[in-house]
């Protein structure tokens, strides 16, 4: 094997798996605190903007990566597309958005397991994942796989204790607390929880038959993470209520707490604690691979490209990665994590679907409002964190 290259390891099965477990964590276990704080019980209509402005960026995301099944996401679509300044920012803009989005999904495990030492867990974890992600794509795969079974297993048996609850009141009213102003900004928030889809893209090169299973696979992956999200905040909300979760870190661990099945609360921070490795088991390894796709175009040092002959993992990268996630988790809170990751990764799929508006219409595989409302939705967004 060339010591700069990937094999293609990743079927259609843990290729879903592996995005699923990119959605399905720290956004789900702490974004509904903020959110209502902004925007009371219309949170729930920011959460459906962002899973539309989700669609549509995950639509750009597949296009593109059917068109370039190599390493490197949007920094090697914009680069093909667009040129070489509009793919170094997407680079650059990708890496600084999702080692913070690491800082934050190590917070938020922080605050579920033990606020005292959350930073000092969050740093565990970290090391943790990059021992997991230097064993190669596939074990993190597979490993990913029983991570979202387990979540999805918990969030039900959640669910099933609010609705056997007498105080919950499944009628919410979704336009108390709505103006447009709180619409877009919780709707940056949520806009963090979904950014995982684009995950697969990043692993182009890993994956077997790319041009089918990318599409497919993220998608789906997304479709089944939406509905996920609106029933879990729909619930907790119809059980507490926003003015008790805004003031809370560990929203979904308070609605526990108020079931009849209460005595089970440990269940959500044992999720919370799967989720966040999940979500960082595939999301460390990919900010790696922009590091080896921009050495390999001699942006960055030689040195990041390095591949692991046995174990098909960007190791150097992925140490490089690790040092900047602990010194994050030490310098940043919780909120400002996810505005910063969410006002990086807005540019980047403004990209994105930038590059998917200039393809030909015979390369694109859906019609090209989808990524022109994508672009317009993502610079409002970033303008929004900007001005509140």
């Amino acid at each position: 094997m060339d010591e700069n290259n990937f094999l293609r390891t990743l079927t259609k099965k843990n290729s879903l798996y592996l995005g699923l477990s990119s959605m399905i964590g720290a956004g789900l276990f702490y974004n509904l605190a903020p959110t209502s704080k902004i925007s009371s019980y219309s949170t729930i209509l920011g959460l459906l903007l962002a899973s539309t402005l989700a669609f549509a960026n995950a639509s750009s995301s597949a296009q593109l990566a059917s068109l370039y099944p190599q390493t490197g996401g949007t920094y090697l679509y914009a680069n093909k597309v667009l040129g070489t300044v509009a793919g170094n920012i997407a680079g650059i803009v990708f890496i600084f958005g999702k080692t913070v989005s690491c800082v934050a999904i190590a917070l938020t495990l922080g605050h579920y397991i033990s606020p005292v030492y959350g930073k000092e867990l969050g740093v565990g974890l970290s090391v943790i994942v990059f021992v997991i992600g230097y064993r190669g794509i596939t074990k993190t795969a597979a490993l990913a796989k029983w991570f979202v079974l387990i979540i999805v297993a918990i969030l039900a048996f959640f669910c099933i204790a609010i609705l056997i609850t007498p105080s919950t009141n499944v009628l919410i009213p979704l336009l108390d607390g709505f103006s447009i102003s709180n619409l877009l900004l919780s709707t940056s928030i949520w806009f963090f929880a979904f950014t995982g889809y684009s995950r697969l893209a990043t692993y182009g090169e890993e994956i077997k038959n790319p041009e089918k299973i990318i599409p497919s696979s993220i998608l789906t992956g997304l479709g089944i993470t939406v509905s996920i999200y609106l029933i879990v905040n729909w619930l907790a909300l119809a059980i507490i209520g926003p003015k008790v979760i805004s003031n809370s870190n560990t929203p979904l661990l308070v609605a526990m707490d108020v079931t009849v099945l209460s005595e089970f609360s440990f269940l959500i921070i044992f999720a919370s604690t799967i989720a966040t490795a999940s979500v960082f088991l595939a999301l460390l390894p990919a900010i790696s691979r922009i590091y080896v796709a921009m050495s390999r175009d001699n942006i960055l040092p030689s040195v990041f490209s390095k591949i692991h002959k046995k174990n098909n993992s960007a190791y150097i990268a992925e140490v490089f990665v690790l040092m900047t996630v602990v010194i994050g988790i030490y310098t940043l809170n919780i909120t400002n994590a996810i505005k910063m990751s969410a006002f990086f990764i807005l540019i980047y799929y403004a990209l994105t679907n930038l590059s998917v508006i200039r393809l030909k219409k015979s390369e694109r595989l859906y019609s090209v409002f989808i990524a022109q409302y994508g672009l317009v939705m993502c610079l409002a967004l970033a303008i929004t964190l900007v001005l509140f």
